[in-house]
This record gives structure tokens, C-alpha cells and sequence, in this order.
């Protein structure tokens, strides 16, 4: 079994090797911590360095916005990078409601058109950003029937699949999603004395793989991220 890279530089050692195939991982932290980063670039790497074809659901900000600041970041789109990964924004998943004549059903709509895609383009990878905005544009009031119905459906659907879910304090106790899910990676912001703040990173899950649960300093320099000890 070929494990899926991070692509930051030394923490697949510390999670056993990588990310098993098919898992899905529930990337969940405060504002500013590169969540939506760090799944791009693990798609990003996936496409350069394997072929892997990826999926970016978006429904937070436009395509547009999204390429722009991944560009600044290092990770520029090329015609390359556009064949191997597909950036879907809410304009465009709701131009798939009429196609798939869905017009009633958002969730339908674009669960159809995941498959379509994944199908089609044989992806392997799909990022959900983000899962708390998901939740709202289902419409569903019960928050546990809709999550066991979504991992099931993305279990079946059978990609590596990331979820992006932001907290507003780390404090917070644990929710339905990082238990159902295969892999719960922790992103944060830590004060450093008065005037600094470090984003941090940890693997507090990863079912089937030896990993390290420490935390780690998470650094991104020019288009490459890897850990540090924390401070």
C-alpha cells in the first residue's frame, strides 16, 4: 500500500509514513492556521510528483481567490497543474444543479456531481472546504444524521478525502465529525511571549499507522512547508 504524502517535510515520518489511501482526514483548526493551504498543496504535490487527479470543493471563496493567493503561496496553476486538478466554487457546482437537473436538492446535486468527476476524471483526492459551510448549505437541522450520511457516502465514494473544519477556540470539545473520521490532523496558533504567535501542528488520529501525537512548529518557506520542535 503506497501511502499519500503531506508534503511537509518531516511529519510523514512522524505519522508512520503517510496517509493510507481512502482515509478520510478531518483538517480542523483556528483561523490562520493554512488549513486550506495544507490541503491544496497535499493535492498540488500528489498531481507534480505522482499524476493524481484531485478534486477542490470550494464553498467559502471563488476559484478565482483561491488560485491567487495558492500562486503567492508558491503553487501556481500551469496547464499541468489544471489537467490534474479541478477547483469547483459554489457558482460552479450550482451551473451542475441544471445540468443534473437537481434544481431542489443542493445536496444531491452535488454529490452527483462529485461522482461524475471522480468517475470521469478518475480522482483520487477530494478537499471539502469547508465542512461547518457544507452543513449549512444542506439544510439539514440534524447535524449527526447528516454526518453519518455524508462519511458514508464518502467512504463508498472510495477517494482521500479532506475535510476543512474551523474552530473558534481549540478548547472546544471534541464533535461527531473527528470521530467518524479516519484522521484528525489539529492546526493552531500559539502565543510566543507578548509579541509572537507560531502555528502548530499535530496528528491526534490516524487509524492503522504508528504516529506521533506530539505537537510540532509548522513552517512555510518559500512553497515548502515542514515541522520544527514547538517552542
Amino acid at each position: 500500500m503506497k501511502l499519500l504524502s503531506t508534503g511537509i517535510k518531516g511529519f510523514d515520518m512522524e505519522l508512520g509514513g503517510g496517509i493510507p489511501p481512502g482515509s478520510i482526514i478531518l483538517l480542523s483548526g483556528t483561523p490562520g492556521t493554512f488549513k486550506s493551504t495544507m490541503a491544496f498543496q497535499i493535492i498540488y504535490n500528489a498531481a507534480r510528483k505522482e499524476g493524481h487527479n484531485s478534486l477542490y470543493l470550494l464553498l467559502e471563496q471563488s476559484q478565482t481567490s483561491l488560485l491567487n493567493q495558492m500562486e503567492k503561496m508558491g503553487w501556481g496553476m500551469d496547464e499541468e497543474g489544471k489537467k490534474h486538478i479541478i477547483v469547483a466554487d459554489v457558482g460552479r457546482i450550482r451551473a451542475a444543479m441544471e445540468k443534473f437537473s437537481t434544481k431542489d436538492d443542493w445536496m444531491t446535486a452535488l454529490k452527483t456531481y462529485v461522482e461524475y468527476l471522480v468517475k470521469e476524471r478518475r480522482a483520487k483526492h477530494l478537499v471539502i472546504d469547508s465542512l461547518p459551510v457544507l452543513e449549512i448549505l444542506s439544510g439539514d437541522q440534524n447535524k449527526r444524521q447528516f454526518l453519518f450520511s455524508l462519511f458514508e457516502w464518502l467512504r463508498n465514494l472510495g477517494t482521500t478525502t479532506f475535510l476543512i473544519s474551523e474552530k473558534s477556540s481549540m478548547d472546544e470539545g471534541y464533535e461527531e465529525e473527528e470521530f467518524l473520521a479516519d484522521g484528525v490532523f489539529q492546526l493552531t496558533l500559539t502565543p510566543i511571549g507578548d509579541v509572537d504567535l507560531q502555528r502548530r501542528i499535530r496528528c491526534i488520529k490516524l487509524r492503522g499507522m504508528p504516529h506521533n501525537t506530539s505537537m510540532f512548529a509548522l513552517e512555510l518557506k518559500e512553497g515548502q512547508f515542514r515541522i520544527l520542535p514547538a517552542i
